[in-house]
């Protein structure tokens, strides 16, 4: 009667009350890119684990800081006295491994299981990465743990939580390797499971607890396709001058009798370039593109599914095909995001029923700094894949204390078929 009557402003207050509670003793400890560049978390992030421009850069260059050009030096050239063996080897002098874990409350006054109040200890995520002497370039993450699931509602949502592992099993998300400057052309080689190149930011790329974008998480029907899914596959990608990125792939999914392909092209005016160099500001005549820069992207994605048989083949075979556009504009600390994406299935429910679908995200974040470290968060979502739409509306507040300790709260109005729902989402997380 209590939760009834007070519903989402207890939840909001339980959450304030509650996470401080969830905080580790120690949180000193920093993860394996700043352990290996000996450089604060916020060199890469704005709220961990949303990148900053130098962080896009970072990522783009394969996990090397940029300007290095010369991937293979010589084999002792820069080392310190007594760590030749590292260069010699190829080997990164510390093992290069990270955790990040979770706690989080939530409210759902459609909770699927009728427990509309969850306080649980949701994951814990290993990660590792980093290069091989400039010239290879790894990453990997492995969902160790898992408890429950953020939004278990029995709405529909546009935005279901893609990082929680089907069943809650321990299971691999990424581990691929990046071939810098392949045979010493501009081109990067990327070769395991990995999430393939279509939208400007990748699911983790978000400060919000719940990460993926409706617009690229998306699935239709029964077909288990999303774009920010990772899959395993072999990516080529580039940057042409210092502000095109192109990338292109295939895919090899299980069962199929061939791979999916994909594509993407994304152009960036203004502001950091994609190499990492920052622009030179003229004080006394400053312009609007000192403070202000724009990115434009776009992608499409063809491939094809089926009902799996008892050999593990696929039949009754879906083809699909997916293409979006996205633009995300930075100017001083507003940060603007907008991101479309639209869908053709030819069997999507495997009994030869046609869909066509399309779903936007807007989002708007704006950076207090510090020593304030908060960022307040808006965003709306649409989605429609063949049977109504839904909408969904999300304010949200994040808070670092610390580079590596991030507090959240959002609240999440949700318009759908079925009716409307509320959910009131406390969340805490530290990576070390």
């Amino acid at each position: 009667m209590f939760l009834k009557k007070y519903t989402v402003a207890v939840m909001f207050l339980l959450g304030i009350s509650c996470a401080p509670l969830l905080a580790p003793g120690t949180a000193n400890a920093i993860p394996a890119f700043s352990r290996q560049h000996k450089t604060e978390c916020s060199t890469c992030h704005t709220i961990y684990p949303e990148l900053n421009e130098f962080g896009d850069a970072f990522l783009k260059n394969g996990y090397v800081y940029p300007h290095k050009k010369e991937a293979a030096k010589g084999a002792t050239q820069g080392a310190e006295p007594g760590n030749e063996w590292s260069f010699i080897s190829g080997l990164p002098q510390q093992i290069p491994l990270s955790l990040t874990a979770t706690a989080d409350l939530a409210y759902d006054e459609h909770a699927a299981d009728g427990n509309k109040l969850d306080l649980s200890t949701r994951s814990i995520t290993l990660q590792a990465g980093g290069s091989f002497r400039d010239l290879f370039g790894f990453f990997a993450t492995y969902n160790l743990y898992s408890q429950g699931m953020q939004r278990s509602s029995s709405l529909v949502n546009p935005a279901n939580n893609t990082n929680v592992p089907p069943g809650n099993d321990p299971d691999l998300d990424e581990l691929f390797l990046v071939w810098r400057q392949a045979f010493g052309s501009p081109v990067n080689m990327k070769v395991g499971r990995f999430e393939p190149k279509l939208s400007l930011w990748k699911k983790s790329n978000r400060i919000l607890p719940v990460p993926s974008f409706a617009s690229t998480t998306y699935r239709v029907g029964l077909s288990p396709f999303s774009s920010d899914a990772t899959e395993d596959g072999v990516e080529l990608n580039a940057l042409l001058g210092n502000r095109l990125f192109v990338a292109g792939g295939v895919v090899d999914r299980n069962g199929q009798d061939r791979e999916d392909g994909y594509g993407h092209i994304s152009l960036k005016i203004g502001g950091t370039d994609l190499k990492g160099q920052e622009p030179e500001v003229d004080l006394e005549k400053d312009s609007i593109w000192d403070y202000l820069s724009v990115t434009l992207g776009g992608f499409g994605y063809w491939g094809q599914n089926g009902e799996f048989n008892a050999n593990g083949v696929a039949q009754n075979l879906n083809n699909f095909r997916r293409i979006g556009a996205e633009a995300d504009i930075l100017y001083k600390r507003l940060h603007l995001k907008g991101s479309g994406s639209f869908g053709h299935d030819t069997n999507v429910g495997f009994m030869s029923a046609a869909v066509d679908s399309r779903a936007y995200t807007l989002e708007g974040e704006y950076y207090l700094g510090a020593p304030v470290n908060v960022v307040p968060v808006f965003r709306y979502e649409y989605l429609n894949t063949g049977d109504g739409t839904v909408k969904r509306l999300t304010p949200a507040i994040a808070y670092t204390p610390l580079q590596n300790v991030r507090m959240s709260i959002e609240y999440t109005h949700s318009i759908a078929p079925e009716g409307t729902g509320n959910i009131a989402f406390a969340s805490i997380a530290f990576s070390m």
